[in-house]
């Protein structure tokens, strides 16, 4: 079971426009409603085939959570939900077709009390069983301590529960999340800089040095994401780099977590390491491509002849 943790969600409205405007009426040509959240963005590439097994675990309240739950339900997505008496969150990613520019609005959660974060942490705690997958993605909520992933992940060793813990965020939460020598830290390459500041990373000769010689060897699965240029890891015994084909970017929203629920999908289905990067890579490229957050099962076929994997050992 893959456990992803995603307690501050929204919707997410997608509006597309000829060309945004100041001081006048701007009406989109196209408008897309979608659960929200990074969580749900995973869960959006792990469950593209409708074979894992995965619950996604958030805190919902209010009009727009009845709402969310609705759409939740058109994506098959299972919750595991805890209930609050505010509103849960909408926010827009207005797109302008002229300059291909984006601007977000995203509203600010719920206040998170005491009561709220144990319901929350200990529905989580009792649904983890040995040897599932638990995935926080993002930053941690507002209210939550910065230690919150290592105290999850402690607080399960002490109950004789052992997971796979899997970490994509910032910060401090990451570093401390590092210490625990994860299954698996999937980042960027800013975020990169959280754990190694002194670090000149500028080449791929010079990520490929890190994973060989400073990055914990303990760590299964570390990859770093390069943006336009591709992704570089250490998955299991091979370090791999992947990139694309140039492309015709339109909105880079949701790639990042698009890339980790894809790679998510590989290693629950057990597929090779190469596969896994591929498909992973092929996924948050398609859907740059597009002015929705979303790929399709055509699309991807054609994006993954575009995808060049290289073996650095």
């Amino acid at each position: 079971m893959i456990h992803l943790i995603c307690p501050n969600p929204a919707i997410d409205r997608t509006l597309l426009f000829k060309k945004i405007v100041r001081d006048k009426p701007n009406r989109p040509i196209e408008m897309k409603e979608v659960p929200g959240g990074k969580g749900f963005n995973v869960a959006y590439a792990l469950s593209f085939n409708n074979d894992v097994d995965f619950k996604i675990h958030t805190i919902l309240g209010g009009k727009y959570g009845e709402h969310f739950i609705q759409l939740a339900d058109y994506y098959h997505y299972p919750i595991v939900k805890t209930d609050v008496d505010t509103n849960t969150r909408l926010c827009h990613i207005l797109v302008d077709e002229s300059d291909r520019s984006l601007v977000l609005s995203q509203e600010y959660g719920f206040k998170l009390n005491k009561h709220l974060f144990d319901s929350f942490t200990n529905t989580l705690l009792d649904s983890v069983k040995n040897g599932d997958y638990v995935v926080f993605s993002g930053s941690l909520m507002k209210g939550m301590p910065e230690t919150y992933i290592s105290d999850v992940y402690e607080e399960l060793l002490y109950r004789g529960v052992k997971i796979k813990l899997v970490v994509d965020t910032s910060g401090v939460p990451l570093r401390q999340a590092y210490k625990l020598v994860p299954y698996m830290i999937k980042i960027n390459n800013e975020e990169i800089l959280d754990i190694f500041p002194d670090k000149k990373l500028e080449t791929i000769q010079d990520y490929f040095h890190l994973l060989q010689f400073d990055v914990n060897p303990a760590i299964t699965n570390f990859i770093i994401t390069l943006g336009g240029k591709g992704a570089i890891g250490r998955i299991g015994n091979k370090y791999l780099y992947g990139y694309s084909q140039p492309v015709d970017v339109k909105n880079p929203n949701a790639c990042g977590d698009f890339f980790l629920g894809q790679f998510m999908y590989g290693l629950a289905k057990k597929k090779t390491t190469t596969s896994t990067l591929r498909d992973a890579l092929a996924f948050s490229t398609s859907n740059v491509e597009n002015w929705f957050p979303e790929v399709t099962q055509k699309q991807l076929s054609k994006t993954r002849e575009k995808i060049q994997i290289k073996d650095l050992v």
